[in-house]
């Protein structure tokens, strides 16, 4: 039994024939956490949201509810009305000690749930241009696309990860121009390169030609004169330097689509998409090229989509890639993206509707900024890649577990600073190492010569201490917490649930021994450490971020 099926699966129901017998027609019922321990284990604004229609003020309306509501000792112990009108549900404590041994039989399915019913969403983040090393604004995207898929995984979808490798257009020929430059600088010797105007300056490149140089058998440039095919052969490399960095950050994909792909010269999807929008009489000629009427699916303007020189703007090519998706069988497509992408969001949802896809089916998330500071003054260029700090450069300082957990504390909206000092610390003020100090003094704990005691008739109706019980209801909140993850697609739900479970291990720690002079009261502390260790574990790995048995 777990609080965010078996009890909303038991109150919902009765809820909300409740409501029908009181005249709401169709009640919007909402199970909630309330913030307030006083205010029971669960909450609903039924009451507030159906007063209107009912023409009864939701006080009063909340009452009715509650009077009708039954209890029982298993369940629900009690059901009370609170402020304007919230209904609030207190929960037996056989409840919470039946979900702990539960939780300590099984601690790795604790969380899980069929909700998704087998779902096919399709993740697809990072997505970084083959030009340069992953960058800050990457890793956070890297680390949120993760974790999420792991998360909705657990909760019963068929989720997957998929990068998307932008392989052809101008950039690859400006990438080339700028590896000709450094193959030059090698040739000749030079301290520096004439990088053409809008390519790219990082020292990387510099490894880069010499690879293609060392490849190609060649003691010179012969032969590496043709900027597109130098830029795809760049591009290659510095494509598999992005997955090996993954790699060694933990994340890994379940496909990498190469936008050439949809160039197939026999049937090119790119011109099918093009192709979907003129048929449906959504585009029309100016000028000489060709225009998406934008403007009448939400767009601010009217979109070039093929210009008077016969090429393709960047939005074909991407309906073209959702179509793909579509075609593969998923039911939604999340896309993390970066901060500068909101116009095209705008365009991409326009064209999508305009060929018909459900508005559901597109779901865009726009992964803000990230700030690094050291010691307060914020850090910006890396010179070796010639932009920010890299992925690379942020393991070596920090390590992996941290820089998962911290790009994870904000919501994906928001700006994160980034506190490179702190996340090295091994003190109580660094979150990550808060948490996992948490789990190893657990450990530390379990392999005592006294915590050799038997699970088997363990009295958990000894835990009757404020901290012991806050500690029971916070382990009920961990399923919670991951339906509200995937109601959201937001996952930095479960940083804050794992700190606040840390600190309330830490403070029954402090305030009480574990392993005592009486064993049942032993035998059942022991157990409720298991169980808190159990989901510590289980959320640490959820976000790729180890749980240290020794610290």
């Amino acid at each position: 039994m777990t609080m965010n099926e078996t009890i909303e699966e038991y109150i919902v129901p009765i809820l909300a024939d409740l409501c029908h017998s009181v005249g709401i027609s169709d009640p919007k019922i909402a199970l909630e956490i309330p913030r307030k321990k006083e205010h029971g284990d669960l909450s609903s604004n039924v009451a507030l949201t159906a007063s209107k229609q009912t023409g009864t003020p939701p006080q009063q309306l909340a009452e009715k509810l509650a009077a009708g509501f039954p209890t029982d000792s298993d369940r629900v112990e009690s059901v009370s009305v609170a402020g304007p009108g919230f209904l609030n549900f207190t929960l037996p404590g056989r409840y919470f000690h039946q979900l702990l041994k539960d939780i300590v039989t099984a601690p790795e399915g604790f969380g899980s749930s069929d909700e998704g019913g087998g779902a096919r969403w399709l993740f697809e983040f990072v997505s970084a241009n083959p030009t340069g090393p992953l960058n800050i604004v990457s890793a956070r995207a890297a680390s949120v696309g993760d974790t999420l898929v792991r998360i909705f995984r657990k909760r019963g979808f068929q989720a997957d990860s998929e990068f998307y490798v932008n392989d052809g257009g101008g950039q690859v020929r400006k990438l080339g121009a700028s590896v000709r430059a450094r193959i030059k600088q090698i040739e000749t010797g030079a301290e520096t390169a004439e990088i053409p105007e809008g390519g790219y300056h990082g020292e990387y490149l510099v490894d880069v030609a010499q690879a293609l140089i060392d490849e190609n058998g060649l003691s010179g440039s012969a032969g590496l004169e043709d900027e597109e095919h130098v830029g795809r052969s760049a591009a290659l490399k510095i494509r598999k330097n992005q997955e090996e960095t993954l790699q060694r950050f933990g994340v890994t994909f379940d496909r990498w689509f190469f936008e050439s792909e949809l160039y197939d010269e026999e049937n090119s999807q790119v011109t099918g998409a093009y192709n979907s929008l003129v048929e449906r009489s959504k585009t029309y000629e100016k000028d000489g090229a060709v225009h998406f009427k934008a403007s009448e699916f939400g767009d601010s303007e009217d979109r070039v989509i093929k210009t008077s020189k016969g090429t393709f703007t960047y939005v074909v090519p991407d309906i073209a890639y959702h179509l793909n998706k579509l075609g593969r069988g998923y039911v939604k497509a999340v896309d993390l993206l970066g901060p500068d992408h909101h116009g095209h969001i705008v365009q991409l949802r326009a064209a999508l509707a305009a060929i018909g896809l459900p508005r559901e089916f597109f779901h865009p998330i726009i992964v803000q900024q990230v700030n690094l500071k050291r010691g307060g003054v914020e850090v910006k260029m890396s010179k070796r890649a010639g932009v920010g700090i890299t992925l690379d450069e942020l393991i070596d300082e920090v390590g992996v577990d941290a820089a998962r957990f911290f790009f994870l504390m904000r919501r994906i909206t928001s700006h994160l600073d980034f506190d490179m000092e702190l996340a090295r610390r091994h003190t109580e003020d660094n979150p990550v190492y808060y948490v996992q100090y948490a789990h190893a003094r657990i450990c530390s704990i379990l392999r005592q010569p006294g915590a050799k005691e038997s699970d088997e008739d363990v009295d958990l109706s000894i835990l009757t201490e404020g901290e012991e019980t806050d500690l029971l209801r916070a382990l009920a909140r961990f399923p919670w917490t991951l339906a509200s993850i995937v109601r959201g697609i937001e996952p930095h739900p479960l940083t804050s649930y794992l700190t606040e479970l840390a600190r309330g291990f830490h403070l029954f720690y402090s305030r009480h021994r574990v392993i005592g002079d009486d064993r049942r009261t032993t035998a059942a502390r022991l157990m409720l450490c298991r169980g808190v260790a159990g989901v510590l574990s289980g959320g640490l790995r959820l976000m790729g971020v180890g749980a240290p048995e020794v610290m």
